[in-house]
């Protein structure tokens, strides 16, 4: 029978035991987990499958996957009903977490890659004004995003995710090299396409003209040059229950993961002096970890016609909308298990994008610091289910500018 592991992944795993991965807590119970997937993730855009059909491609898990893969993990262990009750466990994620415990997060929108062959570089964007005589269709109010060095050769690729050191010293405005982050990241392996055919059950013979391919997101399979160990990347989330060690079915086609209990400590978190800086800047970047769902396309609904609001639930925290990096908006849909029919399509702001913000009025750190890895999505149930993680940075506004 086949595995769907390859002679050299299953070499991989068995001779994984040599290394030398921290220990997890002994507790027996934890709201901050991440899941081992044991095969490749197939997590579909929501496209109809036809008689014959090309795979999608491999994609990694948006937030209410995760969400539906814990609620689903903590009924089956505490003998909860299913209903509706089950969707407002309120679930944070994912992010990755590496073998060695370190955390990553999806390159921001505002980072690009220029260079060729051992020349390449990282560039930063930030809101600038637009010089003399030139302009834009942007919104009234916003701010054009543009590199704040010269370009140097063509556009060049580059790692999808950044270790979180890395981000916070870019967000610090530190210099990070390229080769850092090459070394430190991570991209999305091409993925693992396999071709399926409907059986008959009455003469156990294929069906004529019932073919279909999926493609799964593997997160082992990038390393096969390197010693790396089994699980080389899991998936981060934390719950608002607390979630025992198990398996689990995550995605599509029943694929199974294995449910770890991680510290408490692994989510990241911050210090005071972070929001002492945000408050002097009077600035905010905000930058998406998750997909989000705004009901303004790229911009969030809880913004008026001014572009000034209130992030949800925070609502003594004023802010300007000042600037947007976005990039390509994605896809998104699903089943509805309760009412047993597709999930109505939506357009997602992918993870990575970049928010500037101008804090109106006076702001206390207390009121900032709720921003610290919040869900901002419009909707409280695409907030629930972890659509919109945003991290909040300091930001100083452009000399000159007259964003009021």
């Amino acid at each position: 029978m086949k595995t769907g592991l390859s002679k050299r992944r299953r070499r991989r795993r068995l001779g994984s035991s040599r290394q030398q991965v921290p220990q997890r807590q002994h507790t027996n119970s934890s709201n901050v987990v991440s899941l081992e997937p044991l095969s490749p993730i197939i997590i579909r855009s929501g496209r109809p499958l036809e008689r014959k059909s090309d795979a999608d491609p491999a994609r990694f898990p948006p937030p209410s996957t995760i969400a539906g893969c814990l609620r689903t993990a903590w009924a089956r262990t505490t003998n909860r009903a299913f209903g509706p009750d089950l969707a407002r466990i309120a679930v944070s994620g994912p992010l990755l977490i590496r073998h060695d415990d370190q955390v990553l997060v999806p390159k921001p929108a505002d980072a690009q890659y220029f260079g060729q062959r051992r020349s390449e570089a990282v560039l930063k964007a930030e809101p600038q004004k637009f010089e003399a005589g030139c302009g834009a269709d942007l919104p009234d109010g916003l701010l054009p995003v543009q590199l704040t060095m010269p370009v140097s050769g063509k556009p060049a690729s580059g790692p999808a995710w950044w270790l979180w050191s890395d981000f916070i010293a870019f967000r610090r405005g530190e210099t990070v090299s390229y080769k850092a982050l090459d070394e430190n990241g991570w991209s999305p392996p091409r993925g693992d396409r396999r071709t399926h055919v409907s059986i008959n059950p009455n003469t156990g013979a294929s069906e004529r003209e019932q073919l279909f391919q999926t493609e799964g997101l593997d997160l082992d399979n990038h390393l096969p040059y390197r010693d790396a160990p089994a699980g080389a990347y899991r998936l981060l989330a934390r719950c608002e229950v607390e979630l025992e060690e198990t398996l689990v079915h995550l995605g599509g086609k029943r694929r199974l993961a294995s449910l770890k209990l991680e510290y408490p400590t692994t989510w990241p978190s911050s210090d005071r002096s972070w929001w002492t800086r945000i408050i002097r800047s009077g600035g905010i970047c905000l930058t998406l970890l998750t997909p989000s769902i705004f009901s303004a396309g790229y911009r969030p609904g809880w913004l008026d016609n001014d572009l000034v609001g209130c992030p949800p639930e925070i609502s003594n925290l004023r802010l300007k909308l000042c600037a947007v990096a976005v990039g390509r908006w994605k896809p998104h849909s699903g089943w509805d298990l309760a009412a047993r029919r597709p999930r109505p399509s939506q357009k997602l702001v992918d993870a990575g994008a970049t928010y500037w913000f101008r804090i109106v009025g006076n702001a206390e750190e207390n009121d900032v610091e709720k921003l610290w890895l919040a869900n901002i999505s419009d909707d409280e149930q695409a907030r629930v289910d972890g659509f919109g993680l945003a991290l909040p940075s300091p930001w100083e506004l452009p000399p000159g500018t007259d964003v009021q």
